[in-house]
């Protein structure tokens, strides 16, 4: 395996699905960006309410305070980001192996000197890690460009208003939350390493309707052992508490349910002791490999 051929690999799934990596993520900054600006101009500019509000943040000096704020506002404005990106990567998994079966294009992929693990392994990746990265990447900058804007008006209020709000830029800590917040993206690969891997072999196998191959099994999985539980009078159900809870993001300790708020490094690290475990990790693998053998045996189908 040549870096080039590795690079190069990469660069293609970007092409193939550029209106996904690009547009997507800057339609999103622009109606993020644009939503308050509207909301400014048809109110008519600067309130007194706002002033106020300004005047009483102004006289904050808690640290602990402007921590807080700053974090309600990244968090904020990075969760659209996360959620849209979410949607897009399970898009992605589900019709990369499809797509080129239906338009049989995988016969001149196949015939390219790129071999089937790398073609699977850079899915992967590219579905995994580098999608969610271009979204991040968008959420970062229009943040930066909030900072910009919020740099401004705290000139203009300190001029104008004789209101200071150069505490913010001291005590907010904007960039360990701008950090923490990329530090997830790593744990939550892993954690959802499982579903990644298997979308990609439904994209692999399925002839057609890849979401209905995707979700059905689930949902007969579910329905067959509520019929039996319930038939049979069992205690509890088994296949839907391990979902429950794996795909739970509240923290337990000592079977105690935590609902402290949580910063998103700490969500992380949580996401990495208590979700992330060998056998989901294991079964994933497997996945991966049935993919990869289904490819290289059954890509002509």
């Amino acid at each position: 395996m040549s870096m080039l051929q590795f690079t190069t690999s990469i660069k293609k799934e970007i092409w193939e699905y550029k209106k996904i990596f690009l547009w997507i993520p800057i339609i999103l900054a622009a109606l993020i960006i644009s939503a308050p600006i509207i909301s400014y101009l048809l109110n008519g500019g600067a309130s007194q309410e706002w002033l106020y509000r300004f005047e009483r943040l102004a006289e904050a000096s808690n640290r602990e305070g402007f921590t807080g704020l700053a974090y309600g506002m990244v968090s904020f404005l990075f969760l659209p980001f996360f959620v849209i990106s979410t949607i897009v990567q399970l898009y992605y998994f589900i019709a990369c192996l499809f797509d080129e079966r239906r338009d049989m294009s995988i016969l001149f992929w196949r015939s390219l000197p790129v071999s089937d693990v790398m073609s699977i392994g850079v899915k992967l990746l590219v579905g995994a890690l580098i999608l969610p990265a271009f979204f991040l990447l968008a959420a970062t900058l229009t943040l930066v460009l909030f900072l910009i804007f919020v740099l401004i008006g705290c000139v203009i209020l300190s001029v104008s208003y004789d209101i200071a709000l150069w505490g913010i830029w001291v005590n907010s800590d904007v960039i360990s939350h701008i950090f923490s917040i990329w530090f997830n993206l790593l744990p939550y690969t892993l954690w959802l390493f499982p579903v990644y891997a298997w979308l990609m072999l439904v994209s692999m196998f399925s002839s057609k309707a890849p979401f209905l191959w995707a979700t059905l099994p689930v949902v007969i999985l579910l329905l067959v052992e509520g019929f039996v539980v319930n038939y049979f009078d069992f205690n509890g159900y088994f296949f839907a508490n391990i979902l429950i809870d794996y795909f739970s993001l509240t923290d337990s300790v000592n079977g105690v349910i935590s609902n402290k708020p949580h910063s998103f490094a700490s969500i992380a690290l949580s996401v990495i002791v208590e979700k992330v475990n060998v056998v989901a990790l294991l079964i994933g693998a497997g996945f991966i490999y049935a993919t990869y053998w289904l490819r290289t045996n059954c890509s002509h189908s």
